[in-house]
């Protein structure tokens, strides 16, 4: 019995032994010539799409943003965007590639439109300075069809679709609809501060964010109470799409139309739904101000023993930094610091200039003020205590004029605008305020 099963194991292994030890493959191509292929198909089917690709791109702060893209096989692309009136009406031609890296992926190596949104200059976008709106240029490629292709962003997680472009879609971006359609943006010309859309008898208070792109409805209702409603839009080819609509009674809006910029009375005029006509212009103060803000913002500080900061100064009569703060050597920002000091039994707030030196920051000098007076009406008023430090003279102009603002005898309302940012913005015409940030 053991010879029998000894000889039974000897076949087994001769039988295997005689197997060929040749491996026959399970592809017909090597991984690099796959992946190669498959790039070559991506990039066939971005400079196949005759009338190119419309793109949506959310970015990471928020904002909604239409592109067009015209790729061609030689790695040029032709792209507007919605950015502004600028992108919206230039084409712009840069480079991409398709690359493989932990999946396919394509890169927009050359300065575009979206490296626009991607910009940490916030300057260039309105984002925060080192994030700029939390976007990508660099994607990875979820899916490809015949008319869609789906991107992720390889750092910040940008979200982009893209859809198969028709003759009317790019002739929009050609013809100027999409320009026009961002005439919005004239709404920063108007110079006062508060914005008012008005709709025959009714009338709404409005902020507009154009960074995140969202809207803010203030109003009124019957019962005289103050009302208040957010929600993000979008551009289409026709005007400002309402993410969720504003309903007020009878009234619902779900789409805003510019219907061209008055520029004599600082004024846009739009249409909603594009039926009722009606103006965007500026208001001198909010349908109700925040009668709470101004010492909530001072209290918020001098309760942490801290301050807040601005960046840029006064905005005044449409100037950012209207009086040069900036451009002082080594400037960092402005710290307004409740209750720092008491001199002769008054305990008094600082407006101080911060600068860089070496590797740390100083208050190199400021004007006190004695302790503001909140209004019931809203505002708070400042009263100039003394100066503390020694202005130099090539910084004079730029301190006496913003103490020459701040100590304005109509005062100032504070608008919240964030968990921990305020703007304060001049009750005298509107037309002059400062963001402070925590």
């Amino acid at each position: 019995m053991m010879n029998r099963t000894l000889l039974y194991t000897l076949a087994v292994l001769l039988l295997l032994l005689g197997c060929s030890k040749e491996d026959d493959p399970v592809f017909d191509q090597t991984p690099d010539e796959r992946i190669n292929e498959t790039l070559a198909q991506y990039q066939a089917a971005l400079s196949g799409a005759a009338n190119g690709w419309n793109a949506r791109v959310v970015t990471g702060t928020g904002g909604i943003f239409n592109f067009h893209f015209r790729f061609n096989a030689a790695n040029r692309v032709t792209m507007y965007a919605d950015i502004d009136t600028i992108t919206a009406g230039t084409a712009r031609e840069s480079s991409y590639r398709l690359k493989a890296l932990q999946q396919p992926s394509l890169i927009f190596d050359t300065y575009s439109y979206l490296h626009m949104l991607a910009d940490p200059d916030g300057s260039v976008n309105g984002g925060n300075d080192g994030e700029g709106l939390q976007s990508d240029f660099e994607f990875a490629i979820d899916s490809v069809t015949a008319d869609s292709i789906l991107l992720t962003g390889r750092f910040n997680g940008t979200r982009v679709t893209l859809y198969r472009s028709s003759d009317a879609d790019a002739a929009a971006w050609q013809n100027g609809n999409w320009r026009n359609a961002l005439a919005f943006q004239y709404i920063g010309y108007i110079p006062e501060y508060f914005k008012r859309l008005a709709l025959g008898s009714s009338s709404y208070d409005i902020r507009i964010n154009q960074q995140r792109r969202t809207i803010t409805f203030m109003w009124l209702d019957a019962g005289n109470n103050l009302r208040s409603f957010t929600t993000s839009y979008y551009f289409s080819s026709e005007g400002m799409v309402l993410v969720n609509p504003f309903t007020d009674g009878n009234r619902t809006i779900t789409s805003l139309s510019s219907e061209g910029w008055d520029a004599a009375n600082a004024m846009l005029r739009v249409r909603t739904n594009g039926g009722t006509a009606g103006t965007i212009s500026g208001a001198i103060a909010p349908a109700r101000p925040d009668r709470e803000a101004p010492a909530r913002w001072w209290q918020f500080a001098a309760s942490q023993d801290s301050y807040w900061i601005s960046f840029n100064g006064f905005r005044v009569n449409g100037v950012d930094d209207a009086f040069h703060v900036r451009d002082l050597p080594a400037f960092a920002f402005l710290v307004f610091w409740p209750a720092f000091g008491t001199q002769s039994g008054v305990t008094y707030d600082l407006l101080g200039f911060v600068f860089v030196e070496g590797s740390s920051l100083t208050i190199g000098y400021g004007a006190a003020w004695r302790p503001p007076v909140f209004t019931a009406d809203g505002r708070v008023l400042f009263q100039l205590y003394g100066t503390l430090g020694t202005v130099p003279p090539g910084a004079a102009a730029a301190f006496n004029n913003t103490n020459a603002l701040m100590s304005d005898p109509d005062g100032f309302y504070l608008v919240q605008t964030g968990e921990l940012t305020y703007d304060m913005v001049s009750a005298k015409d509107a037309r002059s305020w400062i963001t402070w940030e925590y």
